[in-house]
């Protein structure tokens, strides 16, 4: 089949860019023609690019110019010339809206690769979105649920994936050699990979570090991330960890925004850490996470949105409640209602999007419960990897998208 796929371009470190890369070379690998109309690449079309990893892509890479945001202006005519067979689209519904209801996508069956990151249903408005495409698809069972509660929608749902060859738990040894290498001997890691953004609450991280280094005297939090990002938060982070007296209790991993780490490194940031840590408000699904799990890094995330089917069902690692509010398992109730108990601990963001705010004190409190017991956390270890061999490996993701696309 011809397929054109509308997501960020291959060159920038986002989790979409990530996600589509592993899709087009999946089905490009597969036979099909592809398509790629990559938002954030403003050069000329490309037939072939390969990256310092080795990885390479065979097909076009088409860019937008200036004021061509996610191709707005140009996407009709880019799929009336090519005619592509499928089309997908893996971005936010709000990237789109309102332009996307009136794009003419004829004769291609289209595909709208979602997440939901909050509360409360989707961003105002952008359910239609996914009344227009032909075959909305949940990356996550969050989502899914959500869309079917809050708007009768019934959704086919494919998670996110990974290498499982590129992440992957090193032996004792070379993981002790590495915590040297990174100046970490001794030293209980507690890792964060995440953007410099407020979606991500980072002030709990920094925060919840605050109260952990009145408990945990070998503890350091290693910060896979750029302070000067220009997502960044209203607050600099320098300035927080110097507030609370945490200059020699968190270190940075020395990546930018705009060019990230390769996979051999990213997979040595994971093989340093003896836990991972997220204090997101909300994730639409959560490729760091997998990743760490991948590693064999038990977790500690925000319970809210996601992290009950990636983590807590998997018995992978820990769930830091929101503030103010006892834990419940969201999946026995309708959204709507879950969204009701919960809000106490959200507060609502932009696009009437609720967002949750973990608790400070849970995050040290979880911490201190894995720092001492290390047969839990290889327990976890276990089963993260053994959840992200079963259902979060690429060859597994990648299997779904074709079967997907194939149907008539």
């Amino acid at each position: 089949m011809k397929i054109a796929i509308l997501s960020d371009s291959p060159m920038l470190p986002t989790g979409y860019s990530n996600q589509a890369k592993q899709l087009t070379k999946y089905l490009a690998d597969k036979g099909h023609e592809i398509h790629w109309f990559a938002n954030g690449y403003s050069g000329a079309t490309l037939d072939h690019v390969k990256f310092d990893d080795g990885t390479e892509f065979n097909f076009k890479i088409y860019g937008a110019g200036a004021g061509d945001a996610y191709f707005n202006k140009t996407l009709t005519t880019l799929l009336r010339q090519i005619k592509p067979d499928r089309f997908i689209v893996l971005l936010d519904t709000f990237m789109l809206f309102p332009w996307f209801l009136n794009l003419d996508t004829a004769p291609a069956k289209t595909f709208f690769w979602f997440p939901s990151d909050g509360g409360g249903g989707l961003p105002a408005g952008c359910e239609s979105i996914l009344r227009k495409v032909n075959c909305p698809v949940a990356m996550a069972r969050y989502g899914q649920k959500q869309v079917k509660d809050y708007y009768g929608l019934d959704v086919a749902h494919i998670p996110h994936g990974l290498d499982k060859n590129r992440f992957y738990q090193l032996p004792e040894a070379d993981r002790l050699e590495l915590k040297k290498k990174w100046g970490f001997q001794d030293k209980f890691v507690i890792g964060v990979v995440a953007r410099n953004q407020p979606r991500k609450a980072l002030d709990r991280t920094i925060k919840g570090m605050k109260l952990i280094a009145e408990k945990i005297p070998n503890a350091v939090l290693f910060l896979h991330l750029d302070p000067k990002d220009v997502a960044q938060q209203a607050f600099q982070i320098p300035n927080l960890v110097k507030k609370y007296g945490l200059e020699n209790r968190v270190i940075y991993s020395g990546m930018e925004w705009h060019k990230g780490f390769g996979w051999d490194k990213m997979n040595e940031v994971y093989n340093v850490m003896d836990m991972f840590l997220l204090t997101t408000t909300g994730e639409g699904f959560g490729i760091p996470i997998i990743e760490a799990m991948a590693c064999g890094v038990p977790v500690l995330a925000t319970d809210y949105t996601t992290t009950p089917e990636l983590v807590l069902e998997h018995n992978a690692g820990l769930g830091i409640n929101l503030a103010g509010v006892e834990p419940v398992e969201m999946f026995n109730f309708n959204s709507k209602d879950y969204d009701t108990r919960m809000f106490d601990g959200t507060m609502t963001g932009s696009w009437e999007v609720e967002r949750g705010l973990c608790s400070v004190a849970d995050i040290a409190t979880k911490t201190e419960i894995l720092y001492k017991d290390p047969e839990l956390r290889k327990k976890m270890g276990v089963n993260g990897r053994k959840a992200v061999l079963a259902k979060y490996s690429f060859d597994v993701v990648g299997q779904q998208w074709e079967d997907l696309l194939c149907q008539e």
